[in-house]
């Protein structure tokens, strides 16, 4: 028992220590830690697509499945294939897709503030859609900013998160004696 005690804490210890460094890399080398991310992501994402076009495979004496079954494996084999052979080009169109998504979002925003125009914090929700509409227009139109942006502020959630981590390791091992 003491034995599986001491592995606990070590892991966590181990996995504050794992996601600080994770974060310092994103931090000093953004563009490289989140192409790396990228592809890594579209590895995976072509594995679940083989094992979903098996399954699919698996399945098809089944009269209830149709052709549609094949859909979402092949996507993810498609997208996972982009991300991995050209992460760069994969982060750009990601990040397009989330600044389209974010425009809508302000201008969705900004008209709900209007509607409520007079009512309490309606300026809030007014900045709030402005702040939201900018943000989506630096992701559509300087993807390369977004992508930076966005791994500094992980990486800085990654360091803090590490340490909290690591400090409940350490923790944890003071407890345990």
């Amino acid at each position: 028992m003491a034995t599986q005690q001491h592995s606990h804490w070590a892991m966590v210890t181990l996995n504050g220590f794992l996601l600080i460094l994770g974060g310092l890399a994103l931090v000093a080398v953004p563009f490289l830690a989140a192409f790396t991310f990228a592809a890594a992501f579209g590895l995976c994402l072509v594995a679940v697509g083989a094992v979903g076009l098996f399954a699919a495979l698996k399945s098809m004496g089944n009269a209830q499945h149709g052709l549609l079954v094949f859909l979402g494996p092949f996507l993810s084999i498609l997208i996972g294939a982009v991300l991995w052979f050209t992460p760069a080009q994969g982060l750009v169109a990601l990040t397009e897709v989330l600044g389209a998504f974010t425009v809508v979002t302000g201008i969705f925003q900004v008209v709900a503030a209007l509607g409520l125009s007079g009512k309490i914090h309606w300026g809030l929700l007014m900045l709030n859609g402005i702040l939201t509409l900018g943000a989506g227009a630096v992701m559509l139109f300087s993807p390369g900013i977004a992508i930076v942006v966005f791994a500094i502020f992980f990486g800085v959630q990654l360091i803090f998160s590490g340490f909290h981590m690591a400090r409940a390791g350490l923790r944890m091992k003071h407890l345990l004696g």
